[in-house]
C-alpha cells in the first residue's frame, strides 16, 4: 500500500512526529489529570505505587550516595536487612525513573517511567502490526488498543510499575512469529525477539515466566499439528543465538529471584491463589472506570478483585480480530494468524488459572454419590489445566495472580485486530479509507476511556520529618501489621532509621512470632521484644491506641520517654 497515495503530503512528511506527538497526547487523556501533578501526586491511593516509589528513591540513595549495589537495604526488615529480590524490581523502569529522581524526586520519576508504559506500547505495538500489514491506519487501530488496554490503566491506577510495562510483548512476539513463520534467517527477527525477551526478564518475572510458558505451549501446539518448517535447523539456530543475545539480561533479572525463591518458604497453597483465576467473564465485563459502563458493571457484578481482573478485550477490537482471523488471505499471514490464535487459546485457559470461577467465585459442583468415597466430600471444585500446573510444574506455586496470562491474550488479540482492520481498509477506497482507520480508532478510544482518576499527594508525615533529625536506631509502627504497609516502607526515604517491617506479601515468621506479644504494648514482655529487636523508636497510629495520661504513664514507668504526639502518631524511645 503506498502510504504517500493514501496521506495528505504534509501528514505524510511529519507521520513519525505526529505518531509520537498522539500518544504523547493520548497518554495524558487516558491518566488525566496526573500531568498536572506530576511532580507531587499519584494516580490511586497509598498502596503498592509507595512501594515502587520506595525502590526507585532506594536506588537513588544506594547508587549515588551510598555508592553500593541496591539489591540489599537496611533500611527494612531491621537488623538484619532485606532483599529486593523477595518481590519483583523492575529494574528497567527504575533505570527510566533514575535521571527524574535524580533531578527532582522519586515520585516524578516514578511517574515518568509510568507513563513511558503508555507510550512505548503504543510505538512497539504500531511497529509490530505495520511490519505484518505495511498500514498505517491498521497499525494506529491496533496500537491505540493496546496501549490503553483497561488492563493497562487498571495496573497504573494500583501502582503496580512492574505490570504496567507490556510494552515488551509486541517485540517479543514478533520475533517469536516472524522466525517460526519465515522461510529464510533473519538477524533482524533474532534482535526483535532478543529485545523483548530481556526486556520482559529485566521487567516482571511473572511475565518472563508467562511468556516462556506460552512459547512453549505453542511450539508443541505447532509440532502436533505438523507443522514441518519447525522441524529446519534454521528456525532452532535463531532462538539459540536469541537466547544467548538475551542471556546476561535473564541472568541478572531471573538469578536474584531464583536464589531467594528456591526454597519451600516462597511457595503458595492452593487456597492463596485459587481467587486470583479468572473469571470467564473478565475478558467481556469493561473497566469500571469506563465512560460508558463502568458504573453499570459495579451495579451488576462483584468486581472485588478489579485490579487484576480487569481483562476486557474491547468490542471493536474483537470484532476486528476475529474478522482478521477469518479474511487472511495469503498463506504467510494465515500462518501468522495461526499462531496468533493458539496463542490467545492457550494464554486465556491458563488465565483461568486453577478452577473454573464464575463472577470471582469458584464454580461448585455437586458430587455424584459413586464419587463421594473417592472425594470425601459432598462438592468439588472444576480443575483446569493450572491446577496440574501448581501442582507439579517447576515454580509455578510461587506465582499468585493467574489472571496475568490475559495480558498474552489482549496482546495477540490486539495483533489480530491490526490484522483484520488491514484486510478491511483495503477493500475500502481512498479517500474514505483514511477516514475509516480514524472512525475505527476513535471507536477504540471511546470504548477504552476512562473517566478522570483520583489522585494522591505522596508526602512524608510530620512525625516522619521530627525522626529525621534524630540519632540513629531502629523504628517500629504500631499495630505491628502497619509497619509491613507500603506506607511505612516508603517513609523510611525520609526517617533514613531501618524499620523492623518489609513488603507484606511475604511476610516472615518472625512477624507471626512477635504480633501477639507486642499487641499488648506497653507491657514488659513487648517492651523486651522490641529491645531484643534493637527497636529504638516506636510509633503507635492514635487511631488504634487511646494515648491518654495512663498509657503514657505505663511506658514511662517501664523506661520509655515519650517524645509526644505528631500528627496522630505518638512516639516512644527505648532509652
Amino acid at each position: 500500500m503506498d502510504q504517500k497515495a493514501i496521506l495528505p503530503r504534509i501528514i505524510y512528511k511529519y507521520r513519525y512526529f505526529l505518531l509520537t506527538l498522539y500518544f504523547l497526547v493520548l497518554t495524558c487523556v487516558f491518566t488525566r489529570p496526573l500531568i498536572s501533578k506530576i511532580t507531587t501526586h499519584t494516580v490511586g491511593g497509598y498502596g503498592d505505587n509507595l512501594y515502587f516509589i520506595w525502590q526507585i528513591g532506594w536506588f537513588k540513595q544506594a547508587i549515588f550516595d551510598l555508592h553500593q549495589l541496591p539489591h540489599k537495604s537496611h533500611l527494612l526488615n531491621h537488623p538484619y536487612g532485606y532483599n529486593l529480590a523477595i518481590t519483583e524490581i523492575a529494574p528497567l523502569q527504575i533505570l527510566i525513573a533514575l535521571p527524574f529522581t535524580v533531578l527532582g524526586n522519586p515520585v516524578l520519576g516514578y511517574n515518568i517511567s509510568m507513563l513511558a508504559t503508555f507510550f512505548f506500547s503504543g510505538l512497539t505495538m504500531f511497529y509490530w502490526v505495520y511490519q505484518m500489514t505495511k498500514s498505517w491506519g491498521a497499525s494506529l487501530i491496533s496500537s491505540t488498543a493496546f496501549a490503553f488496554l483497561p488492563y493497562h490503566c487498571a495496573h497504573f491506577l494500583i501502582g503496580h510499575l512492574n505490570i504496567s510495562a507490556i510494552h515488551w510483548f509486541p517485540l517479543y512476539f514478533m520475533g517469536f512469529t516472524f522466525i517460526l513463520t519465515s522461510d529464510s534467517f533473519s538477524w533482524k527477527n533474532i534482535l526483535v525477539m532478543s529485545a523483548g525477551l530481556a526486556g520482559i526478564a529485566l521487567t516482571s518475572q511473572y511475565y518472563l515466566y508467562m511468556t516462556l510458558i506460552t512459547s512453549m505451549g505453542i511450539v508443541i501446539i505447532l509440532l502436533c499439528l505438523k507443522r514441518e518448517q519447525l522441524l529446519k535447523g534454521e528456525i532452532w539456530k535463531q532462538f539459540l543465538l536469541t537466547a544467548l543475545i538475551s542471556l546476561p539480561c535473564l541472568l541478572i533479572g531471573v538469578l536474584p529471584y531464583y536464589l531467594t525463591h528456591q526454597g519451600e518458604s516462597s511457595m503458595r497453597s492452593l487456597e492463596d491463589v485459587m481467587g486470583f483465576s479468572a473469571s470467564i467473564t473478565d475478558f467481556f465485563l469493561p473497566f469500571t472506570k469506563s465512560i460508558l459502563a463502568g458504573k453499570w458493571v459495579i451495579n451488576h457484578f462483584p468486581r472485588d478483585y478489579w485490579n487484576e481482573a480487569t481483562l476486557y478485550l474491547g468490542t471493536p477490537v474483537l470484532v476486528l480480530a476475529i474478522y482478521g482471523v477469518f479474511k487472511g488471505k495469503t498463506v504467510l499471514s494465515k500462518k501468522r494468524i495461526q499462531i496468533l490464535v493458539i496463542g490467545a487459546i492457550l494464554a486465556f485457559i491458563l488465565a483461568l488459572g486453577t478452577n473454573l470461577m464464575w463472577k470471582e467465585r469458584p464454580v461448585m459442583v455437586q458430587t455424584p454419590d459413586w464419587m463421594k468415597g473417592i472425594l470425601h466430600q459432598d462438592t468439588f471444585h472444576i480443575p483446569l489445566p493450572g491446577y496440574w500446573m501448581f501442582r507439579y510444574f517447576p515454580f509455578y506455586k510461587i506465582m499468585r495472580v493467574w489472571m496475568r496470562y490475559g495480558i498474552i491474550v489482549m496482546t495477540m488479540t490486539c495483533a489480530m485486530s491490526g490484522l483484520g482492520a488491514a484486510r478491511l481498509l483495503k477493500t475500502i477506497k481512498s479517500p474514505v479509507r483514511n477516514f475509516t482507520a480514524i472512525g475505527l480508532t476513535g471507536l477504540v478510544i471511546l470504548d477504552f476511556m476512562n473517566t478522570p482518576f483520583h489522585t494522591v499527594a505522596i508526602k512524608p508525615r510530620e512525625v516522619d520529618l521530627w525522626l529525621a533529625g534524630q540519632p540513629s536506631g531502629g523504628q517500629v509502627q504500631l499495630p505491628l501489621n502497619q509497619s509491613y504497609e507500603e506506607s511505612a516502607i516508603f517513609y523510611t526515604l525520609t526517617i533514613q532509621k531501618p524499620l523492623i517491617g518489609a513488603v507484606r506479601a511475604f511476610p516472615s515468621q518472625r512477624y507471626f512470632q512477635l504480633e501477639p506479644i507486642l499487641r499488648n504494648f506497653p507491657d514488659e514482655a513487648s517492651i523486651d521484644a522490641l529491645k531484643q529487636e534493637q527497636i529504638t523508636y516506636i510509633l503507635l497510629d492514635e487511631k488504634v491506641y487511646d494515648i491518654n495520661d495512663a498509657f503514657i504513664d505505663a511506658g514511662e514507668s517501664m523506661g520509655l520517654d515519650f517524645a509526644g504526639s505528631m500528627g496522630g502518631q505518638a512516639v516512644f524511645v527505648i532509652k
